[in-house]
């Protein structure tokens, strides 16, 4: 089985591969931002892990640490330039973690460990405004950035429980689920570097700040933790 950070390097390599071509062409002198960009990326994302359900969980099951969680994400940006050193920026991004878990004090009758699996999905649309320190003719041009939106998640549990309301601890098999939006935002800092008029490969790194009341199967068990940071690399064509 592929590891995670080799899936994430594979998929960056994959975006190497596809700029060899801008290469051919050399970078030329390159004055303004044009319409604007439009930028791929792939990354990797490990959620934060503050709040009650995180807690719960760590307390509880085995493969519950942020840690466990932690995946690739995938996301898309348009960069629309205001002047030579701001853009606004729109953004989709995905991530989905998974984990299998098994209760830390509990096993079946046959001393085996009771087990389920735990899945994240979060997907999220947010605008921003990102400040480029330098100017667009720069060879190396860093950049920061702030904004918000929505963050849009699924959570499910799926597999053996037990069951704590009675003396017996019985064991029974189901499928827990919530879904809802949060609303959030993130910071991020990164690097660009242009290898033909409009062709850049830039990295990055974002810290995500989210936080969801959980209902649904999950309804009183407090708060969900969406944030984390991502590490990202892609590439980015000038319109």
């Amino acid at each position: 089985m592929i590891s995670r950070p080799t899936r994430v390097l594979i998929a960056l390599a994959g975006l190497g591969v596809l700029s060899l071509p801008a290469f051919a062409q050399g970078y030329g002198n390159y004055s303004g931002r044009g319409a604007g960009e439009l930028r791929l990326h792939v990354g990797d994302f490990r959620p934060d892990g503050k709040s009650s359900y995180w807690d719960g969980i760590r307390q509880d099951f085995t493969n519950s640490d942020p840690s466990d969680f932690e995946n690739p994400s995938f996301g898309i940006d348009y960069l629309l330039p205001l002047n030579d050193h701001m853009s606004l920026m729109f953004s989709g991004n995905w991530y989905e973690g998974n984990t299998t878990n098994s209760y830390r004090n509990f096993l079946d009758n046959h001393n085996d460990r009771i087990r389920h699996d735990t899945r994240l999905d979060i997907a999220s649309a947010t605008a921003g405004l990102v400040f480029h320190l330098a100017g667009p003719s720069a060879p190396i041009q860093p950049y920061v950035g702030a904004g918000g939106g929505a963050y849009s998640y699924r959570l499910e549990e799926h597999g053996d429980f037990v069951d704590l309301s009675q003396t017996s601890l019985p064991i029974f098999r189901d499928r827990l689920t919530t879904s809802d939006t949060a609303f959030g935002y993130y910071f991020l800092a990164g690097l660009e570097f242009p290898i033909s008029r409009r062709v850049s490969l830039f990295a990055e790194g974002k810290w995500t700040r989210v936080k969801a009341d959980l209902k649904d199967d999950f309804d009183g068990l407090g708060r969900l933790d969406l944030g984390g940071r991502e590490i990202a690399g892609g590439i980015s064509f000038g319109l």
